[in-house]
């Protein structure tokens, strides 16, 4: 009986250690691998079973810190939102370490492309108008 028991605590432990080590990340925003052309203002992580986040770094390519504030909360949820500073044209790296319930770390990452950020189609109107004029003033 006491084998039966020993077995039984042994299986019990496996069992919810394998099931939270299939917790991670089920959507984010920006997405994973995402190429955006507009500056996020926000990034939003939604884990696929309620966790404490325990850390979140985000670095942009040169492996400058972004600044982001973690929730005060210590209550485990699925799903956090964070206000982004302005940011610039590059890739970015936000890694999380999250834990459950049970004290279980984990740990994961995600990245995205910010393309052309600040950029905007003003740049070129001027230089086609200038051609324009200039075709007019060759003409005459």
């Amino acid at each position: 009986m006491k084998l039966f028991n020993s077995a039984l605590v042994a299986t019990g432990l496996f069992l919810s250690g394998s099931a939270l080590a299939h917790v991670g990340l089920s959507d984010s925003m920006p997405a994973n691998g995402a190429m955006v052309s507009q500056a996020p203002t926000t990034l939003e992580l939604t884990f696929t079973a309620p966790v404490r986040l325990v850390k979140l770094t985000m670095q942009d390519e040169k492996q400058q810190s972004i600044p982001l504030t973690l929730p005060s909360s210590a209550t485990s949820q699925e799903a956090f939102s964070f206000a982004l500073p302005a940011l610039s044209a590059t890739n970015y790296t936000v890694n999380w370490m999250i834990m459950g319930d049970d004290g279980h770390k984990m740990k994961g990452n995600m990245s995205f492309m910010l393309h052309n950020a600040g950029m905007n189609t003003h740049s070129a109107t001027p230089m086609s108008m200038d051609h324009d004029t200039k075709e007019h003033t060759e003409h005459q």
